[in-house]
């Protein structure tokens, strides 16, 4: 486990909530505009989002003992 502040973990789990917030706006986005080229787009950068959702999760897990705990007994 890597030992870092409160802070840090706080940051990292504000950028988590920012992450999942643009994957929620670009969805929406996704699911209205008609021009296909658009929506091809917003689809690309919404599934990079994603990765970014669970490359923040992987650091919250690495600095958050109890939180890793959670995941493992939910099997995630």
């Amino acid at each position: 486990m890597v030992r870092n502040s409160e802070s840090d973990i706080q940051l990292v789990r504000e950028d988590l909530m920012g992450e999942l917030k643009a994957i929620i706006d670009y969805q929406r986005h996704i699911e209205v505009i008609t021009n296909g080229e658009i929506r091809h787009v917003l689809e690309h950068i919404r599934d990079d989002e994603k990765e970014h959702v669970a490359e923040l999760i992987k650091l919250i897990r690495q600095l958050d003992e109890m939180q890793d705990t959670k995941f493992k007994k939910e099997e995630l």
